[in-house]
């Protein structure tokens, strides 16, 4: 009988719905420098988790989610490289999918009534 793996999971700072650790996005904050995204997940220094999801990144930047979790003293000088990778990784790929989805939608509905 084959062993099953273990499967290490994480909790996401903004909403908390617990997923496996490679599905999430690692924040790490060293004392030497600002909040940085952790793209290995091995980066020494205070860690946190965040979702792909675009609230999830909106909630943890302006609501404080990611102060709670790093350090009461991480400002907003320091989340600018958090805010840059939102940006372009996140925001980007989310509208990517949606785009791509009402492309979809659209080749399906037009198939149908060309078929009728």
């Amino acid at each position: 009988m084959p062993k099953t793996r273990h499967i290490p999971e994480r909790s996401c700072v903004a909403c908390g719905v617990k997923m496996p650790k490679s599905q999430l996005v690692r924040v790490v904050r060293t004392s030497q420098g600002p909040a940085a995204v952790d793209a290995t997940g091995s980066a020494p220094g205070r860690g946190a988790y965040l979702c792909r999801v675009p609230g999830c990144w909106q909630r943890a930047l302006e609501k404080g989610s990611l102060g709670r979790s790093l350090g009461p003293d991480l400002s907003s000088q320091d989340l600018e490289p958090l805010r840059a990778y939102f940006h372009e990784h996140i925001q980007e790929s989310t509208q990517e999918r949606t785009q791509e989805a009402t492309a979809t939608a659209a080749e399906q509905t037009s198939g149908e009534s060309i078929a009728r």
